[in-house]
């Protein structure tokens, strides 16, 4: 019988052999298992075992305490391919099983004395059922069975190792179903429990009947040890149980332990603000202590189907008794709310911590089977959620506290669906309110944290990470938050003293190597770099997206531009559903002209929310490839969020003009340079439309406005070049030409129009021309023009007709396909048509080349 149907609760109950209600530990995530308490491993140790763990799920990590006592405590949960979305970050059996194996494997090669406890947890057989392959094809219409087929081989393969031929072997389950632990029914308590002893140790095959529970199991060990039991536990050994070791010999005449075993489920409690279940079974009997108590005889009524409460009062009385006596002598503690005086008045002075029982519930609290479909909701309103259907969640999550209006975990996730829906007031509401209802949980002190540095009130943020950390001084979330808050503030030293308090507590715990990376380096420092440490923390978990999107944003920075796209791409990998990767990787490939399409559009989808910027880069992306209606949409979209979107309104206006709105254009560029006079990209596109249209002074006044405001504006400085060009000052255009070049050495159109400059003074420069040229058309191999004036140049003063002939063919076959032709506009190309005058032009020409020739 396990003890509850908890998996961080069920293991401190089988490494101390304490019931619940005395070690403290209700819950996953929120409470730690208390260094006082005395654990197996802890007594192991001190008689010279060498002692190992291997856990397979987070809610397991060192963290939460039940490392103490263990020589190695490997809950690394990167290893592996195979992982599935799940409740909480989990490793796969066989990756935990090689981690193992590896400990056995140095063990015998360390020559060790043989004495070892070694402890494997595995955590496949949860909701959402999905076992690797083979075990997914064998088993595909029953994915649970499958699960267990995939961890029982995993199993086996760690017990046919030599170092395990003469060990005792113990094999348990923590609790039963995981989709229901908020009942305290067989289904959720009723485990399997193995013991295999070591030839000649006990019997074989004997089915032991008489129930038992997970705390009997450390007196059990210890007793099969020759170990002395010290201190007051619950369990008791069960190798009385062990005496007759032939299989099928006659049951033993009395029990040889207590019979009488304790389990709790407050998951309820802690999740929804229901009742907490008690449950006490001794024999057949079994009593559900909540608002509507149940017997049942489960040696009669192993389905739990008829409640004998009414009509076997005395039993029911009796064990009613018992139950209150056992938590009578245990108390109730609770192992994170033994807050001082001072902490509870600091929490009281956030306006959070009430009085009373929490979490706190309007009225009395619903017993959980009662209202077990309002999970089922839950569970639903979840999964949209994830789907980013924030209106749906919302929906179902307000179906939920319409039937129970101190729902905890609805009004937590209403908080969450605000957030998906921007509302950040919203979510800032529900967050209050989760509050008020539990001002208990660490975690909720870091959610309203994180919502009150969103609307700039980081002094009120820190104030609740502080109260999240008395609570729980080792909540890691709490401590990066509060380090990444003093750092947005300025106050580095400070930020640096709480990550060297993480190094000191969780060492290189890949979540702080990333906020270690976060930080700027000290002088003379010869810690790692910032991507050594973000490839570090990869490398020790690969599925932690943030590291992705960190070592891209590193590798941007240093422009390296194929690696950073590389780091979004592995990211991706690993989470196709993370949008900020998407639009991370979408954004750069717009900046460097791959095909960004497809990821900003799903970052737009997967946000939930409007995102002007990846709308406008989606928008400026889809107009160089000529599909200019769909990016005025998309233009309008990001104003219609944001009005003020100033590349929104620039980027629309140079649609417009391509879409031969002109006169619209000019009146919102006009508009945009007016109200923002230093807005430098709206005065170099009224600049592009003023050489458009031939007002070559006007041109070069915007052109000036823009480099007024951005000296380095390599664009500008063309548009300068052309507007002095065409008014036949040579040499400042000139300048202006070789200016743009020196900021942008690869400017295609600088270039060429540089030497189009050059061919055209009074004293030619051909040859530094010819080799401008060249080097445009090897740059911009569709773009037609460099060839025409090469033509010219090799059928004229340079008279090679061969090579002549050779770009003038180029010219007509570019021009003919739809190539480009220059525009003395900033963007400097449109397509040019066959019907182009020039072409009937330039094959007189090449008649002539070829008569002459």
């Amino acid at each position: 019988m396990a003890v509850a149907p908890i998996t961080l609760v069920a293991h401190t109950s089988l490494l101390t052999g304490l019931y619940p209600p005395r070690h403290g530990v209700r819950n996953n995530g929120i409470h730690v298992v208390s260094q006082e308490l005395r654990s197996l491993p802890e007594i192991l140790e001190e008689h010279a075992f060498e002692t190992a763990a291997f856990v397979s799920a987070s809610v397991l990590e060192a963290r939460y305490g039940l490392d103490q006592g263990f020589d190695v405590y490997d809950d690394d949960l990167s290893s592996g391919t195979n992982r599935q979305p799940r409740v909480v970050p989990d490793r796969p059996a066989g990756a935990t099983v090689d981690a193992a194996i590896e400990w056995l494997d140095q063990l015998e090669s360390d020559a060790a004395d043989g004495r070892f406890f070694l402890w494997v947890h595995f955590y496949d057989p949860h909701a959402i059922y999905s076992p690797p392959a083979p075990y997914r094809d064998r088993y595909r219409d029953r994915p649970y069975d499958g699960e267990i087929a995939y961890m029982d081989a995993q199993l086996g393969r760690l017990l046919e190792h030599p170092a395990l031929e003469d060990t005792t072997v113990a094999v348990i389950g923590d609790h039963g179903e995981q989709t229901h632990a908020i009942l305290a029914y067989q289904s959720t308590l009723h485990v399997p429990f193995l013991l295999h002893l070591p030839e000649g140790a006990g019997p074989r095959g004997l089915r032991v009947e008489e129930p038992v529970s997970q705390v009997d199991v450390l007196p059990t060990v210890l007793e099969l040890l020759g170990l002395p039991i010290e201190g007051a536990i619950d369990g008791t050994s069960l190798l009385p149980l062990l005496e007759t070791s032939e299989r099928g010999a006659e049951p033993l005449p009395a029990p040889l332990h207590d019979p009488t075993h304790y389990a709790e489920t407050y998951l309820p409690y802690y999740t929804y603000g229901w009742a907490k279940l008690r449950v006490l079974r001794q024999g057949p009997w079994k009593l559900i202590d909540g608002p509507d108590p149940e017997l049942y005889d489960l040696a009669r009524d192993a389905q739990e189907s008829r409640d004998l409460s009414d009509s076997e009062r005395t039993t029911f009385e009796s064990l009613s008794v018992q139950l209150q006596g056992l938590l009578d002598e245990h108390g109730e503690r609770e192992a994170t709310l033994e807050l001082d005086e001072e902490a509870r008045a600091r929490l009281r002075s956030l306006g959070y911590l009430a009085s009373g029982s929490s979490p706190r519930h309007d009225g009395p609290r619903p017993d959980p089977k009662a209202v077990v479909d309002l999970h089922v909701g839950l569970e639903r309103a979840r999964q949209l959620l994830r789907e980013r259907r924030p209106d749906e969640a919302e929906r179902a999550l307000r179906r939920v506290l319409a039937r129970d209006p101190s729902n905890l975990a609805a009004v937590t996730e209403l908080a969450t669906a605000a957030d998906q829906r921007s509302d950040l007031e919203g979510a800032v509401a529900a967050a209050e309110r989760a509050l008020e209802l539990d001002p208990s949980d660490a975690r909720l002190y870091v959610l309203m944290a994180r919502l009150e540095a969103r609307r700039e009130r980081p002094a009120q943020a820190l104030e609740l990470l502080d109260a999240a950390l008395e609570i729980m001084p080792q909540h890691l979330e709490a401590r990066l938050e509060r380090a990444s808050l003093l750092h947005q503030q300025g106050k580095t030293d400070e930020a640096q003293r709480e990550i060297e308090h993480l190094r000191q507590t969780e060492g290189d715990h890949p979540r702080v190597l990333l906020a270690r990376a976060a930080l700027p380096a000290r002088p003379a420092s010869t810690a790692p770099s910032p991507e050594e440490l973000v490839r570090q923390a990869l490398e020790a978990d690969p599925f932690l997206v943030q590291g992705w999107r960190q070592l891209g944003r590193l590798l941007e920075r240093e422009r390296r531009t194929a690696e950073a796209i590389a780091a979004y791409r592995a990211g991706l990998e690993r989470a196709p559903d993370d949008g900020l990767l998407h639009g991370a990787l979408g954004q750069l490939l717009a900046r460097t002209g791959g095909d960004a399409e497809i990821h900003l559009r799903e970052a737009l989808r997967l946000a939930g929310r409007p995102r002007p910027d990846l709308s406008v880069t989606l928008g400026a992306h889809l107009a160089e490839r000529g599909r200019l209606s769909e990016a005025l949409v998309l233009y309008d979209e990001a104003l219609f969020a944001d009005p003020g979107h100033l590349a929104a309104r620039n980027n629309r206006a140079v649609a417009l003009y391509r879409s031969g709105r002109g006169d619209e254009a000019l009146r919102e560029l006009e508009a945009l340079a007016n109200e923002y006079p230093q807005h430098v990209d709206a005065h170099n596109n009224l600049a592009a439309l003023a050489l458009d249209r031939g007002r070559w002074r006007e041109a070069a006044a915007h052109a000036r406005r823009a480099l007024q405001a951005a000296p380095d504006h390599a664009n500008a400085w063309l548009n300068l070049g052309l507007a002095e060009h065409e008014q036949g000052r040579a040499d400042q255009a000139e300048r202006a030409y070789r200016r743009s070049l020196s900021l942008s050495p690869e400017h295609v159109m600088a270039r060429f129009h540089l030497g189009r400059l050059l061919v055209a003074l009074e004293n030619p420069r051909v040859d530094e021309s010819v080799e401008l040229l060249r080097q445009v058309a090897a740059a911009a191999p569709t773009f037609a023009e460099p060839h025409l004036l090469l033509g010219d140049l090799y059928a004229g003063p340079l008279a090679q007709p061969r090579r002549a002939r050779a770009h003038l063919n180029t010219f007509l076959r570019l021009v003919t396909a739809g190539g480009t032709s220059a525009n003395p506009a900033a963007d400097s190309a449109t397509l040019s048509r066959p019907h182009d005058p020039r072409v009937a032009d330039v094959r007189r020409r090449l008649a002539e080349l070829s008569l002459a020739n």
